[in-house]
């Protein structure tokens, strides 16, 4: 209780939360700083936010898969790019008693014609076997069917409007024909997959359609994907399948394959260092806000403060009291910035298909570098009261 008592008293001195005080006391200015930190806290917040969704949209496709081990190109770089590989390389992993079955994944740029406008644009066409789905999206599976239709294909419902309204066209006409490289295919289904930042649609094929509209050769694949047997360890049977097989392919964990899809994303390319000059620029300017507004109260008030001085109190409690209002304005900042951040993200969802959202891991986060950007705004802006002298409460 001694010590609870102690610290209320530095927090509100004589029953006063001063503070608060010194903050209400001229609202105009309280207003700006929380301003300030309200845009820091949230230009944060969104680039960590759109951060996130950039690297949860470049593994999507990988996430679809199903099997719990890849093979890909030794020369792998990321996925829509990925080089091909002899076909044969992914039966021969079947001599190994922890695969359950693999399935050959073919992919490639190709030019889809807008049925409405008719302008060529690019995406990636995948091609599979009808027998030998690697996708464990239930609308694929359940419209598989398709993919053993010379001209079928299933289109992806969540590509961009670019490629012309094809759900649209679909949901209300039924199959049509389109395009890929100017030869003739039919829409006879969709699927969701989303974009990515690699491309912006994407379509699912059958290996024959696959190969009548790319003009690639036969028996060879861009990745492998491989089912293991119920207990068997990822990492261990990887390990030794790469060790075995020819050295123009090897064997990953799903998850590494993810790790280094957003590894070269994030390194490779400017989206991670935008995203933290971002937040290093959003700390920076809510800091500058907030140590002017911390400053020039302190300034406004260095007769009083030279008073409480004269009275015995230490530049201790004084540094206490700005890091209190550097506190409070972390705290009342935040519901704003928080609040405006939600708002942004409903909009890049509906209008650019950014999956925004921040886990409570990535809310503390900007939290703690929030409270870093207030607390060291208000620890420099102490300085001016280390002048403070009990005389110039005369001048």
């Amino acid at each position: 209780m001694n010590l609870l008592a102690r610290n209320m008293s530095r927090l509100a001195p004589c029953g006063i939360p001063l503070a608060w005080r010194q903050l209400y006391s001229d609202r105009k200015r309280l207003a700006a700083a929380l301003a300030g930190v309200s845009f820091g806290i949230m230009l944060m917040l969104f680039q960590l936010g759109v951060y996130k969704a950039i690297m949860e949209m470049v593994i999507r496709p990988i996430q679809a898969l199903d099997g719990e081990l890849l093979m890909v190109s030794r020369n792998y770089e990321y996925l829509a790019v990925s080089q091909r590989f002899p076909e044969r390389r992914i039966y021969q992993v079947l001599a190994d008693r922890a695969v359950a079955s693999v399935y050959p994944l073919a992919l490639f740029f190709l030019d889809w014609r807008n049925p409405t406008n008719g302008i060529d644009r690019e995406l990636v066409v995948f091609g599979i076997h009808p027998g030998k789905n690697p996708f464990r999206m239930p609308e694929i599976a359940a419209q598989i069917a398709v993919c053993a239709n010379p001209e079928g294909i299933l289109f992806d419902e969540m590509s961009s409007a670019d490629y012309g309204p094809v759900p649209d066209l679909y949901r209300k006409g039924g199959p049509f024909y389109g395009e890929i490289n100017g030869r003739r295919v039919q829409v006879q289904g969709l699927f969701a997959m989303g974009q990515t930042l690699a491309t912006s649609g994407h379509i699912m094929a059958g290996m024959e359609t696959y190969l009548r509209v790319s003009g690639l050769p036969a028996h060879q694949c861009n990745l492998g994907v491989i089912k293991l047997q119920p207990g068997a360890d990822p990492q261990a049977v990887a390990a030794r399948l790469t060790r075995l097989l020819p050295s123009d392919v090897e064997v990953v964990p799903r998850g590494t394959l993810e790790e280094r899809e957003e590894k070269y994303w994030a390194q490779r390319t400017p989206v991670g260092f935008i995203t933290v000059a971002g937040m290093l620029i959003a700390m920076v300017v809510g800091a500058v806000i907030v140590y002017q507004i911390l400053y020039t109260d302190i300034n406004d008030h260095m007769r009083e403060y030279a008073t409480l001085k004269a009275m015995g109190l230490s530049d201790l409690f004084f540094t206490g009291l700005v890091v209190q209002e550097a506190a409070i304005l972390l705290a009342i900042g935040f519901v704003p910035g928080m609040t405006i951040v939600a708002a942004l993200f409903r909009l890049a969802e509906a209008s650019a298909g950014l999956p925004t959202r921040l886990t409570w891991v990535d809310t503390s986060t900007v939290v703690g570098l929030a409270a870093i950007m207030c607390l060291s705004a208000g620890l420099l802006a102490t300085r001016r009261l280390r002048s403070a002298d009990p005389a110039d409460i005369f001048s």
